[in-house]
């Protein structure tokens, strides 16, 4: 996602739409303007707007703004995807074990997350987001099976993708406060959101002389649901400097379903006999089950205010952390395999509820109040 981008252009909006000088000034400069902000920042007086036969701005207004958010992921399938193959030729020719499929572990990823909403007055606003990540760990080798130490070598291509998406999306209304310099905002309001993470794990190609594979196991779940969620965001002037304390948590609660599934299929070859062929897979689909997600934000703002309308432009930085738990009834897990010639086969993907766990960075630029 290409942050700098929107940076530029909400950027660009403030300056264009904050320091316009009255009809007929002149020598409005950049430095001018900073000196206006940090002044009325400071003040606890109302913006007043200056367009010429503008007699009133305390009327209805929309606002906007955008983060990108930068999370290190933690998405877990809620089950376990082992392995292991052997050549029983000699002790010690070859034996291959793992254990993973857990979904995304310690991966970075990039989201977006946008706003909008409508200030009512001085303290009603209705507001709506939407948040999404998606992110994925291509061909990774999987974690070693520490009960199985591997010997020996082979010549199979042994790899594991993980996907996972989250998604939000809310409609709230907003009651603000202002006692002295401290401004709270309660809100209240619905949100839909979905969560979904795989495992895939395959294995091909020539084990060891002889001896072929061709296996899939693979494990995940999904939620999707509705529900309600409410806020309480806190900010703070520092001094008389336009920067501006915040912290923020959100707390959600969602009914829903959740589709989960085990699968394993796949061929073991050894020459001469025959080959090994088998396929299983469980599933348990539209179950109900329930999710909670708890949000934390704190960090920094810095406060434009706009010339025209009551509101502020803001560049903001924040630290964000995130709790998906979700309750669902379990699944369970499907296995193939047995001993075919000089090879030994033994596997299972098991299947379950997952959820995440996400701390990052975001970054964010828009319009407030």
């Amino acid at each position: 996602m290409k942050t700098n981008g929107w940076v530029l252009r909400w950027a660009a909006a403030a300056l264009f739409v904050a320091p316009a000088p009255a009809f007929g000034d002149t020598g409005y400069s950049v430095a001018s303007f900073f000196n206006e902000a940090e002044t009325v920042v400071a003040s606890d007086a109302p913006v007043q707007c200056e367009l010429a036969r503008c007699q009133k701005c305390s009327g209805p207004f929309f606002f906007a703004g955008t983060e990108a958010t930068l999370m290190n992921v933690n998405a877990t399938t809620g089950g376990r995807i082992t392995a292991s193959f052997s050549d029983t030729t000699a002790p010690g020719v070859s034996t291959f074990a793992t254990v993973d499929g857990d979904g995304i572990n310690d991966k970075f990823a990039a989201a977006p997350r946008l706003w909008m909403g409508l200030q009512l007055n001085e303290r009603w606003a209705v507001v709506g987001r939407y948040w999404n990540l998606e992110t994925s760990n291509q061909d990774t080798p999987p974690a070693p099976n520490p009960a199985i130490p591997n010997t020996g070598s082979n010549f199979a291509t042994i790899f594991e993708t993980n996907r996972a998406h989250l998604q939000t999306a809310d409609i709230e209304i907003v009651r603000s406060f202002k006692p002295g310099k401290w401004k709270i905002d309660g809100s209240l309001g619905a949100r839909q959101a979905m969560i979904g993470t795989e495992s895939d794990f395959l294995a091909f190609g020539v084990f060891t002389t002889g001896n072929f594979i061709n296996l899939t196991l693979q494990n995940g779940f999904s939620f999707n649901g509705a529900g309600g969620t409410t806020g309480i965001n806190v900010r703070r002037q520092l001094g008389d400097s336009p920067f501006t304390f915040f912290s923020g948590f959100r707390v959600s609660y969602l009914g829903g379903h959740t589709d989960s599934f085990g699968r394993s299929d796949g061929t073991v070859a050894s020459s001469p006999s025959a080959p090994l062929v088998g396929a299983a897979t469980v599933r348990r689909s539209d179950a109900d089950a329930e999710l909670d997600i708890l949000e934390y934000q704190i960090g920094l703002q810095m406060d434009f205010p706009l010339k025209y309308i009551p509101a502020n432009a803001f560049f903001r930085t924040a630290l964000e952390y995130q709790q998906w738990d979700i309750d669902g009834p379990p699944t369970g897990g499907a296995g193939f395999g047995g001993t075919i010639g000089e090879l030994t086969t033994n596997s299972f993907a098991s299947a379950g509820i997952g959820g995440a766990n996400l701390v990052g960075l975001a970054l964010g630029c828009g319009f407030t109040w």
